[in-house]
């Protein structure tokens, strides 16, 4: 019988809340049901130990893992898992900022556009990626952020990639979808606003942008028709909505401006990297590509603007990683190979504890180049200086690369299958339009981790054609940039739905250059 008489109380980024305990629940799990944010870099799998909140009450006793990871000071303060606790009866839990979500910088390049908000004191710019959830706050009239919190896409669970998730909701879990990804972004403007002392009267205004698929969810729109050939886009968007309809209660009516799509896998996310990339405006052919789980690239040649996507994953996002974390405290941001040392480095200084996207390219680049892994990926036991560092993870091939972190085998055939992805979709948007590699003038790499990546590492393992490595230039997370310009500037919302709409949508899946060029790019070349 459900017990209502016993209450859990939470305490979190500046909001309060109690609710009646109606069973067990992890603590993970409960602040995810009432829109609380936490950041869960493993996926709550218990491998990370980051997930710190401080708990009392009725409880579930410590687990193994909590007690190798907390010191006796946390232990006497309460400090707990959130993974791993489960609340069993009446318990006050508080969040510290730190465990809500990571705090990042802004989100990388912003061009010199010119300034012309609308009226209102502040403005939100959100970008929903499939893996990776964005908010920065702005005063309107300035360029630089107030504050930025990312935090992991919540609809992981229903699934990796868009296809998983457009799968799901056909089959009648749309309204969870939307749940999860409104309620987390709702928690994080909440979140955000307390922390920079901003009333929600106060924000005047917001721009979320994202891949096709992901607006589809949040608009509550049936993706139905993205789930089958021919992939019609039914609803561009290029509208604003009130922020109560997407499930953004903390808003109320603000409008939320949703930017135009160029296709059904082409999103509003690289409508807005095109802008923050200056792609049509720059002189000459310029490539941009996203990194991201859907590979989103465009091309301006000759005033026209090429585009496609591909499915390369969520491995470069630390997503579907055995020890994959975001860029936050603890992951390997880089690994090198020195005096015939392997040397990572490790953001924040702390222990090592997973590895993120920038680590991950490196990586990969220097067991190649130390002969661990061979040109098909596959690990080596001997013929190198290493065989202390090749160890087995749960019966699999695994190297040792800090402290206790580990890249298996199924992990290095991720990062082939994305790498290869991104690079044969690069040669065949290129070649569609007629182009030699030598024949463009510049790559724009966006993405999250995009301005942490060593671009020779990208080229040495096929991620990046080499004759592009020389001109390529990483710009960081460009669909929040280009989302903020939009907030910005009362003139883009029309001029990027115009270009938007003229895009040239290039069909990679019908193209038998992309899967020739596919399956070339496995190997380590």
């Amino acid at each position: 019988m459900e017990n209502n008489d016993e209450l859990i109380r939470i305490e979190c980024e500046g909001v309060q809340r109690s609710f009646p305990f109606t069973g067990p629940v992890r603590i993970a799990d409960l602040l995810g049901l009432h829109r609380l944010p936490l950041d869960l870099p493993c996926g709550g799998r218990g491998t990370c130990r980051q997930c710190r909140v401080i708990a009392r009450g009725a409880l579930s006793p410590l687990t193994p893992e909590e007690r190798e990871s907390l010191t006796a000071e946390e232990l006497e303060k309460g400090v707990r898992l959130a993974c791993l606790t489960m609340v069993e009866g009446a318990a006050e839990i508080t969040v510290p900022p730190a465990a809500a979500m990571a705090v990042i910088e802004a989100a990388g390049e912003t061009p010199d556009y010119p300034l012309d908000p609308p009226a209102g004191e502040y403005g939100v710019a959100v970008d929903i990626g499939t893996t990776t959830l964005v908010v920065s706050l702005y005063r309107l009239g300035q360029r630089t952020p107030l504050g930025t919190l990312c935090r992991k896409n919540p609809q992981a669970v229903f699934g990796a990639d868009v296809i998983s998730r457009i799968g799901k909701a056909v089959d009648g879990e749309g309204e969870a979808l939307f749940a999860a990804v409104s309620g987390a972004l709702d928690g994080m403007i909440r979140a955000l606003a307390a922390r920079c002392g901003v009333e929600a009267s106060s924000i005047a205004s917001a721009v979320v942008t994202g891949n096709t698929a992901m607006l589809y969810l949040l608009a509550q729109v049936s993706p139905e028709p993205l789930s089958h050939s021919p992939f019609t886009m039914t609803r561009p968007f290029g509208e604003a909505l009130p922020a109560s309809a997407l499930g953004m209660p903390f808003l109320g009516g603000t409008p939320v401006y949703l930017p135009r799509c160029m296709s059904a896998f082409v999103g509003a996310d690289i409508t807005c990297a095109v802008l923050a990339g200056e792609v049509l405006t720059r002189e000459g052919t310029t490539l941009l590509v996203d990194i991201g789980t859907n590979g989103e690239m465009a091309l301006n040649h000759g005033g026209t603007l090429y585009c496609c996507s591909t499915a390369a994953g969520p491995a470069f996002e630390g997503a579907g990683i055995r020890m994959g974390l975001n860029a936050v405290r603890g992951a390997i941001d880089g690994v090198t190979l020195q005096d015939g040392e392997i040397r990572c480095t490790v953001i924040g200084g702390a222990e090592p504890a997973g590895i993120c996207g920038s680590g991950l390219i490196d990586a990969a680049a220097v067991l190649l180049e130390a002969g661990i892994i061979d040109e098909t990926g596959a690990i080596q036991d001997e013929g190198h200086a290493f065989a202390d560092r090749v160890t087995e993870l749960d019966g699999e091939p695994a190297v040792l690369l800090a402290g206790t972190v580990l890249l298996t085998q199924e992990d290095i055939r991720k990062v082939q299958l994305a790498k290869s992805a991104i690079c044969a979709g690069l040669k065949t948007l290129v070649g569609h339009v007629g182009l030699s590699m030598d024949q463009v003038d510049r790559l724009l790499i966006a993405g999250g981790f995009g301005r942490h990546i060593r671009l020779e590492n990208a080229g040495a393992i096929g991620l990046i054609p080499p004759d592009l490595c020389g001109k390529a230039r990483a710009i960081g997370n460009a669909a929040i940039t280009g989302a903020a310009m939009i907030l910005q500037n009362r003139r883009y919302p029309a001029e990027t739905a115009a270009y938007a709409e003229k895009a040239v949508t290039v069909d990679l899946a019908t193209n038998p250059q992309f899967m020739e060029y596919y399956v070339e790019g496995m190997l380590f070349e």
